[in-house]
């Protein structure tokens, strides 16, 4: 489905909420793009892009929501996937004194993936309300700023 055709079905706030969920479990789905799609066909009044970056946010936050719960319940499980999670947690162990700081800052530039650290941040016993408030600022900051970069593009 196009952009044209998720803001014809849902608005531009439904269309917003669905795609930041939708693009935060399948990879190919860009909420980047549909946000710069978004903002070139409809433009950005501040409370308009406003509420779009707060919704796409949203959207994101609740599709890493039960990534998060899945690694943290196997973080705690015992089994024959302990193996493979030790081998991942010693990759990732590089960041075990900072795993807030590298979920923001993957939550706002990328890197590390944000796929991988959002789901990691389970095995990192990262809070929940930690989780929450780190990746929905993080991808409201990013948002915001791809939104911006785009009407100061069309200048």
């Amino acid at each position: 489905m196009t952009p044209a055709g998720i803001i014809a079905a849902l608005g531009i706030y439904g269309g917003s909420l669905a795609v930041g969920a939708i693009s935060s479990i399948v990879p190919f789905v860009s909420i980047e793009v549909f946000l710069v799609a978004l903002t070139i066909a409809n433009g950005a009044s501040l409370p308009t892009a406003s509420a779009i970056v707060v919704l796409a946010a949203g959207g994101q936050l609740a599709g890493k929501l039960p990534m998060y719960a899945a690694s943290l319940g196997l973080a705690r499980a015992s089994g024959p996937h302990c193996k493979r999670l030790g081998r991942l947690r010693q990759h990732l162990m590089r960041l075990r004194n900072t795993p807030h700081l590298a979920l923001a800052t993957s939550a706002v530039v990328g890197l590390p993936p944000f796929s991988v650290m959002a789901t990691a941040a389970g095995a990192f016993a990262i809070r929940l309300p930690w989780f929450c408030t780190i990746v929905f600022a993080g991808r409201a900051a990013r948002f915001a700023l791809v939104i911006a970069a785009t009407v100061l593009a069309r200048r």
